[in-house]
């Protein structure tokens, strides 16, 4: 599924711009698929018996200096999230179904780390109060909102 684009923006959104969005929306989702795939091997590592632990220890930190870049280009992409929200060139709904719910969904699964609840801080730091604001003319917007905050707050 791709990004849907607020209707009043669909008049002012170029080819360029829909391209950028869906990257982005892609990046997002890939980032997450990476960092599964990295945990998986860093437990795969630290489990297997047949290493040296000269090997083990080459292995593990290759393996940490991946997820180390993976964190930075996971942030990276928040903030670009952020900034097209603050442009308005995607809706309170994608920031909240799309990307909050997605990190929180993490921490439900007991998927949650440390990047997680970082990018999640920064998303509710840098677009918490605009996409309060947005939500407080609608209840049910108010009320996600609001759930989401709660959920991440605990």
């Amino acid at each position: 599924s791709s990004i849907k684009i607020p209707e009043e923006a669909n008049a002012k959104v170029s080819p360029f711009q829909k391209t950028l969005l869906n990257r982005c929306q892609k990046e997002f989702f890939r980032e997450k698929d990476d960092e599964k795939l990295i945990d998986g091997k860093i437990k795969e590592t630290q489990e297997d018996k047949t290493l040296t632990n000269q090997k083990r220890k080459d292995e593990l930190e290759e393996l940490y200096y991946q997820r180390s870049k993976l964190k930075k280009k996971m942030l990276g992409n928040i903030n670009f999230i952020e900034e097209l929200y603050n442009l308005n060139m995607i809706s309170a709904k994608i920031i909240q179904m799309q990307c909050i719910n997605n990190l929180i969904d993490k921490k439900n699964t007991r998927h949650l780390n440390d990047d997680s609840v970082e990018c999640l801080a920064k998303l509710f730091t840098v677009v918490g109060s605009k996409l309060e604001g947005d939500a407080s003319e609608d209840d049910k917007k108010k009320q996600v909102f609001e759930d989401s905050y709660a959920q991440f707050k605990s």
